[in-house]
């Protein structure tokens, strides 16, 4: 962090996610919309983005606005483009969600405007976060393994969300295509989409940044070698025939891009393994120590994913897998990195220029690792008992399961909050000190 200042926006992305993330686990609970019997129904579209757009792109933006600088040991190019670029996406994914929500099926009257609108909205303020991204990365050419995995999915996150944005059109002006096109859109266009938001932008994007973030933490090898090198190019590889493949229609030569993703990403989960044993930190925490966890779904998911290719069985695994990959895999990684991130940003914008002129806490101090981590504990178990019954086809016991899912989250985003507001620890700790002198 030496020499690169602090993001200005990064805590408000942060703020919005974590707000996404409870509005779509919300959604789910009072279940007005059932994935498993309806993939286009509004409410289903409106928990989706929520989840996808509202939470872990909002969320990695934010990471990224602060830590592509880190990557690269260079400013960032505008902090004045990642505030236009936080505005945009905000209010672009307040107007798809009124946008789905007046769809056939919907709640609003039938404004077909808000959808294509928002989702406008979204694509202008990816692409000026790209672009403020992308000058950066540029900046430190040649690059390091994490900012070729970070700007691979930055790529596509742009391809992502102009796919949405057709999509968004077909569904609001069907007019302005034929039969054939509106087809292929509702199908392989679907499939497209998914898999580049979900493994193009945010499993590459999260892989970067768990190289860097875990390192650090961990105080281990930045430098991973060939086989980190190998994993990046056999996903990045992959995702790229996959998405074509789909595309055009080719599904043979799109389940052989699977399988290549399949290995990058198992190479990938070997070279974590190896850089936790490497660590010189012998002992982790909370972040840490938790954030195996969501790496330990990615497998799951790998097997599970080679199971579904050798056999399909339906809408509803891959229903199932799709919420884990989102809020097992993608979404616990991003809530176990937030406990140590958001500390670690506050320590050093309030106590970092103080350091060896007057008695400051340590990062850990602003976090309480002994009462936080069974939030995390019951967050996973709930993630892993939601996927169960979505297997199952039980939804009211996946509604179930959402409420653990949900008070856990409540209580990582209390813990959040009071990391990014330690003058509320330092007021709690003040009156159980006197408290104790009372007695």
């Amino acid at each position: 962090m030496r020499g690169v200042r602090l993001s200005r926006w990064s805590m408000s992305y942060f703020s919005v996610a974590v707000a996404s993330l409870l509005l779509a686990e919300l959604l789910w609970i009072s279940g007005p919309g059932n994935p498993l019997e309806h993939l286009g129904n509004p409410w289903v579209l409106v928990g989706v983005h929520l989840t996808t757009i509202g939470f872990l792109t909002v969320v990695l933006m934010g990471a990224l606005h602060q830590f592509v600088p880190v990557l690269t040991g260079t400013e960032l190019a505008s902090q004045g483009w990642s505030g236009v670029s936080f505005f945009s996406i905000t209010v672009g994914l307040m107007g798809m969600i009124l946008g789905f929500l007046a769809l056939p099926g919907g709640v609003l009257p039938d404004y077909a405007w808000l959808l294509p609108a928002g989702g406008t909205l979204v694509v202008a303020g990816v692409i000026v976060a790209v672009i403020n991204l992308g000058v950066t990365l540029k900046r430190a050419w040649p690059w390091q393994l994490p900012a070729w995995l970070v700007a691979t999915g930055l790529f596509y996150l742009v391809v992502t969300v102009l796919a949405g944005l057709l999509l968004a059109l077909s569904l609001t002006a069907p007019q302005l295509f034929t039969p054939s096109q509106l087809d292929a859109m509702g199908t392989r266009g679907l499939a497209s989409h998914v898999a580049g938001g979900v493994v193009g932008w945010l499993t590459l994007t999260a892989m970067g940044v768990s190289y860097k973030l875990l390192a650090m933490f961990t105080l281990s090898d930045e430098h991973r070698g060939n086989l980190g090198w190998i994993a990046y190019i056999a996903t990045a590889t992959g995702i790229t025939e996959t998405w074509i493949c789909r595309w055009e229609g080719f599904n043979i030569l799109a389940d052989v891009g699977w399988v290549v993703i399949l290995i990058g990403l198992s190479l990938y989960l070997l070279d974590m393994k190896k850089l936790y044993a490497q660590r010189k930190r012998r002992h982790l925490e909370l972040n840490a120590r938790y954030g195996v966890v969501p790496l330990m779904i990615l497998g799951l998911l790998i097997i599970g994913a080679l199971v579904t290719l050798a056999d399909s069985f339906g809408r509803r695994v891959d229903v199932a897998m799709v919420f884990l990959g989102l809020y097992g895999w993608l979404g616990g990684l991003a809530l176990t990195q937030l406990y140590k991130i958001i500390p670690f940003l506050v320590w050093i914008n309030r106590f970092g220029s103080s350091m060896g002129k007057r008695k400051t806490p340590r990062v850990q101090e602003l976090v309480n690792e002994t009462r936080d981590h069974y939030a995390y504990i019951v967050y996973f178990v709930a993630v892993v008992l939601a996927t169960a019954f979505l297997l199952s086809g039980w939804f009211w016991a996946f509604r179930l399961a959402m409420v653990g899912i949900f008070l856990a989250t409540v209580d990582i985003a209390r813990a959040l909050y009071r990391a990014a507001h330690p003058e509320i620890l330092g007021e709690t700790q003040h009156a159980e000190k006197k408290k104790v002198l009372g007695k």
